[in-house]
């Protein structure tokens, strides 16, 4: 199966390894036409790629230094631009057309990014339904997400609503916005050659001034035609355009004044590496593979991060077998827990996060899909101890993100 597509939508005569699977799949799905499968489907493992999809989401921080360039700029909606920008590259990795691993319950991902003096954090704090939260966090901005995604299988595609809430702080300038992201579809699901469009409208609100920035992004139609187009204003609280966006979601985004002068590009996508298995094989970019590299990973990580999943490692490494048994041990002690909080009486509780109290929402953001969590600072707090006496050698360590000491241990046929 080819990992990126051609861009056209069309199935190719070129051959698809997998065209078994999927049709096999179809059995299995054919009565959940209409439905969410995020948490009713258990995907197979040839459909994976091999990382989470808490790594998934922190791909949102692929090209953060646009905050940073945000923050540099004195006028306001040169940094709103700047931040639909980030909004618009976040989609430059989403023509990958295979699926990350669930999270398990308690699953956490970290990442330290030098070049921002940040760090960033996720973790699975509801597991139905499936609830990441993540936080990143530099001495000039922060962002911070609920996510909380839906899906609807409509039969040989599914589209992918990206539920949740989503906030950006400047903090010189005190700026706060928020995102609205449009629908992903997955197409030919069961026949035909896999593709990945996106399409809508999306929308990043400055919560401060009441400016805003509209962009739509164009659906492919059946000859190819519009595929990848983003345009639309960044726009006043008085509805007046201040600015021009247009470009191409996998390619770069560029800004204008409303006469189409003064052109600026304000994202441009990175290079992308030539060679090497997982790149070949699953079309991963320079900050996917530094996602799971064992070097990258701070100092102290926890036992509980995703590098770690047994399933995702043997995947990595080809073995597809090991990792289709490791993803069903990590289920079935994941199930095991759950049965034996329901005996206790007890709820899980995430360890890094924490249920808003009174979360802000914005008169869009109602139907969030969820409630909202937050960061509890508890990860600093206990940093530089993790650090000290923190993981020798990453692929060695056991992952371990179990509530209960025996967990760990089960032995699951």
């Amino acid at each position: 199966m080819q990992t990126m597509d051609d861009g056209s939508g069309n199935v190719t005569n070129k051959d698809d390894a997998d065209a078994g699977g999927r049709k096999a799949m179809w059995s299995q799905l054919k009565d959940l036409v209409g439905a969410d499968i995020m948490s009713k489907f258990s995907i197979p493992i040839f459909l994976m790629e091999p990382i989470s999809v808490l790594q998934k989401i922190s791909e949102n921080m692929q090209y953060c230094e646009l905050l940073d360039k945000a923050c540099d700029e004195e006028e306001e909606f040169m940094r709103l631009a700047y931040v639909a920008a980030l909004a618009v590259s976040v989609y430059s990795s989403n023509e990958r057309t295979k699926k990350p691993f669930n999270p398990i319950l308690g699953e956490t991902w970290e990442m330290e990014l030098p070049e921002i003096n940040g760090i960033y954090v996720a973790e699975q704090v509801c597991h139905h339904p499936p609830i990441g939260a993540s936080h990143c966090e530099s001495p000039r901005w922060t962002f911070d997400l609920t996510s909380a995604v839906r899906t609807k299988f409509m039969g040989n595609w599914v589209d992918v609503y990206p539920k949740g809430r989503t906030r950006i702080h400047l903090k010189e300038c005190g700026d706060v916005y928020n995102l609205l992201p449009p629908v992903c579809r997955a197409n030919n699901l069961v026949v035909g050659r896999l593709w990945v469009d996106t399409f809508g409208e999306m929308r990043v609100n400055n919560l401060k001034t009441g400016a805003s920035a509209v962009l739509t992004f164009k659906e492919c139609n059946m000859f190819g035609a519009g595929r990848w187009e983003v345009s639309g204003d960044v726009l006043g609280a008085d509805g007046e355009c201040k600015l021009k966006l247009k470009g191409k979601w996998n390619e770069s985004m560029t800004a204008t004044k409303p006469d189409g002068s003064s052109g600026r590009i304000l994202w441009a996508k990175n290079p992308e590496p030539k060679e090497g298995t997982l790149v070949e094989k699953y079309g991963f970019d320079n900050w996917t593979l530094r996602m799971n590299a064992a070097k990258d990973a701070p100092k102290g990580l926890l036992k509980s991060d995703a590098r770690l999943r047994p399933d995702r490692m043997a995947l990595e490494k080809g073995d597809d077998t090991t990792a289709q048994k490791m993803k069903h041990v990590l289920e079935e002690k994941q199930r095991a827990e759950r049965r034996k909080r329901e005996e206790n009486g007890t709820e899980w509780k995430p360890r890094w996060f924490k249920l808003a109290a009174e979360a802000d929402l914005h008169e869009l953001e109602l139907d969030v899909g969820t409630a909202v969590w937050e960061w509890n600072g508890a990860y600093n707090e206990g940093k530089a101890k993790r650090a000290e006496n923190g993981i020798d050698n990453v692929l060695e360590t056991e992952f371990d993100p179990w509530e209960f000491d025996d967990t760990k241990d089960m032995v699951i046929p």
